[in-house]
C-alpha cells in the first residue's frame, strides 16, 4: 500500500495573450513569476515551484524522518529552457547553460535537502509524461527497494520562448488568430479544441505502510498502481491512431493495482485536444474499458503545464472529488455523449485512471483511490 499524505499545487485558470512573440497565443501563467532578481536574474521555474514548496511542511517533512527516502524532480527535461547566453564567437558556437542552476539535477539536489529526502535524488526527463512517471518509481522504490518515503516536486519551465514557439510552429496550441474566432480549449469535441500552454507545479509526499506507522500521517489518497509503456511509432513526436501506447500503460496499471479492467470507470485523460491525441486516447480507452467509463480533462482549464500535468492534474481531480463528489466536466465541450463529459458526474467508485502522454513515444498511466 503506498499512500498520498500530502500535496500542494499551484495552477491558474486566467488566461493571458502573449502578442509579442514569433506566435502570438494565450498562455495561462503567474506573471509575477517572471520578476527578476537583484542580481538581474530572472529564472521563472525556481519562483514557481516556491508557490508548492510550502515551508510548513518542507519543516514537517524534516522533523518526521522516516527510515528510507528518496526526492524525484519530475521536470520534463534534463535542464530549464530559460538562460541561453551566447559565447564568444568561436569555431565551436556553443550555447552553454551559464548558471548550474538551470541543470535540473541540481536543483533537484537543492530541494531534496530542503526536505529531507535524501537517500536517493533523481530527476525525470520524459516530457509530458515526466510527473507522472514518476508514480511508477514512486511504486518501484517502496515497493521493491524498501523505502518508506518518496517526495515528488513537478515543475517545468512551460511558458518560455523555446516552448511557446515549438508548440505555436506545431500548431498544437490554440493561436490568438483562433482565440479572435471563438475556438476554445476543450479535448474529445469536434467544435473546440487544442490548448494554452500553462504554468503549474505540484510538490507530493508518498508513503509506505511503514512509513506511516513511523510519521502518523493520515492518508489522502492511495497510489494503487502505475506503469509506463511505448509504442511502434515511426514518428517520436507523433502517436499511434490505435492508442497502443496509452493501451499499454492503463493496462500495466491496471495490473499492478491487483484489478480488473471492468473494476476502473473513471479516467482523468490527457485530454490534450488535438486531433492526434483525441482519436489516439479515444480509441484506447474504449479498448481498455470496454465495460464502460466516463472521463474528464483538466487541460481546457489550467492549460497544459506540461511535465507536471499528470500529477498535478490527479490532485486536482482528487481536490474535486472530495470537496464535491463529482467528476468534473470538461470545459468548453460542445458535445453530449455521457463519456466524456461535459456536466459533472459522480464517480461509480472511488477509484480513477490517470493518463499522459509525451514526445519520445513515452504513455504512463496510474490508478489512484480517494479515502
Amino acid at each position: 500500500m503506498i499512500a498520498l499524505t500530502h500535496y500542494k499545487t499551484a495552477s491558474t485558470e486566467t488566461a493571458e495573450l502573449l502578442d509579442d512573440i514569433s506566435f502570438p497565443q494565450r498562455v495561462n501563467w503567474f506573471p509575477e513569476t517572471y520578476a527578476k532578481t537583484k542580481s538581474g536574474v530572472m529564472y521563472p521555474p525556481h519562483i514557481l515551484a516556491n508557490k508548492v514548496l510550502d515551508q510548513q511542511l518542507l519543516e514537517l517533512l524534516r522533523n518526521t524522518p522516516s527510515k528510507k527516502t528518496a526526492f524525484i524532480l519530475a521536470a520534463g527535461n534534463a535542464h530549464f529552457a530559460g538562460l541561453a547566453r551566447e559565447t564568444a564567437e568561436s569555431r565551436l558556437k556553443y550555447k552553454y547553460k551559464i548558471l548550474p542552476m538551470t541543470l535540473t539535477q541540481v536543483f533537484a539536489g537543492r530541494v531534496a535537502q530542503m526536505c529531507g529526502a535524501t537517500d536517493h535524488i533523481v530527476t525525470d526527463s520524459s516530457a509530458c509524461t515526466s510527473s507522472l512517471k514518476a508514480m511508477m518509481d514512486v511504486q518501484t522504490l517502496i515497493k521493491f527497494y524498501g523505502f518508506t518515503r518518496v517526495v515528488v516536486l513537478g515543475v517545468e519551465d512551460a511558458v518560455s520562448s523555446l516552448v511557446v514557439e515549438f508548440f505555436g510552429e506545431s500548431k498544437a496550441v490554440l493561436s490568438a488568430k483562433e482565440d479572435e474566432e471563438g475556438i476554445l480549449p476543450s479535448a474529445f469535441d469536434k467544435k473546440n479544441g487544442k490548448f494554452h500552454v500553462g504554468q503549474g507545479a505540484v510538490f507530493a509526499v508518498f508513503e509506505s505502510e511503514e512509513g506511516l506507522k513511523t510519521s502518523g500521517f493520515t492518508p489522502i489518497a492511495r497510489l494503487l498502481g502505475a506503469y509506463t509503456a511505448s509504442e511502434p511509432c515511426a514518428n517520436a513526436l507523433g502517436q499511434l491512431e490505435s492508442g497502443e501506447g496509452y493501451v499499454k500503460a492503463g493496462q500495466g496499471a491496471i495490473e499492478m493495482a491487483g484489478l480488473r479492467n471492468h473494476q476502473v470507470s473513471t479516467v482523468k485523460t490527457h485530454g490534450t485536444g488535438t486531433i492526434s491525441n483525441n482519436m489516439a486516447e479515444c480509441n484506447a480507452l474504449h479498448k481498455l474499458l470496454p465495460d464502460g467509463f466516463i472521463a474528464t480533462s483538466y487541460k481546457p482549464t489550467i492549460g497544459h503545464t506540461m511535465g507536471a500535468s499528470g500529477l498535478l492534474e490527479s490532485t486536482l481531480l482528487i481536490d474535486d472529488l472530495r470537496s464535491t463528489g463529482l467528476i468534473p466536466a470538461i470545459k468548453n465541450r460542445t458535445e453530449s455523449d455521457g463519456v466524456f463529459l461535459s456536466e459533472p458526474a459522480p464517480p461509480m467508485n472511488n477509484r480513477f485512471l490517470s493518463l499522459a502522454a509525451g514526445m519520445g513515444n513515452v504513455y504512463s498511466a496510474a490508478v489512484f483511490s480517494v479515502e
